[in-house]
Formats: C-alpha cells, structure tokens, sequence
C-alpha cells in the first residue's frame, strides 16, 4: 500500500514538472539613435526641419531619438538662438551621442 502511494505521488509529481515549452518573440530595435548630453529643459530639436521637441528628453539614459538610417541635419535652438546645426551621419545599430554646447 505504502509503495502504491510512493509511486502514484511520484508519478504525479513528474506529471506536474513536464509543461509546454514556451515561445516567445522580442523585436529588437536595429535604427541608428541619436542621444544629446549637456541640452537645457529649454533647448528644442529639429531634425531634418522637422521639429520633434526637447532635447533633454533624449538624453540616452531614459530614452534616445531612433531615426532611419543615414544623413540628417540635427538643429538644436534655445530660446531662439541657435546652439547646434550639424549634418550628421547615423549606420546600423549606432548611438551617436552628441554634446550640445551652451
């Protein structure tokens, strides 16, 4: 009686262990970014003559500004002067960091 209930409660237990395998899919971002260090809560950011908003959000900590691949021209203003106009390159999986001067 006792090895019935020994091998039935290891029966069940192998039983409990064996689960489906489990799939899953991630999408992992491949664009180039760009990240901007040193902007003012106040510095705006264009890119390409489109404006897309503050600098400082994009700092590469918290999150970065993905873009297609290739060349762009990076504006950043700050209260209507202009403190960065650069033409900027940007390959494959690439985080250029660019620092914004005051």
């Amino acid at each position: 009686m006792m090895r019935k209930t020994v091998t039935s409660l290891l029966f069940m237990l192998g039983l409990a262990a064996c689960s489906y395998p489990q799939v899953g899919v991630k999408t992992v971002e491949t664009r180039p970014a760009l990240a901007f260090t040193n902007a003012s809560p106040t510095a705006q950011l264009s890119i390409d003559g489109v404006y897309i908003g503050q600098a400082a959000l994009y700092d590469g900590k918290k999150q970065t500004l993905q873009l297609d691949r290739g060349t762009h021209k990076v504006l950043v203003e700050d209260r209507g002067r202009i403190l960065l106009e650069q033409t900027v390159y940007l390959g494959d999986e690439v985080t250029k960091t660019i620092a914004v001067p005051n």
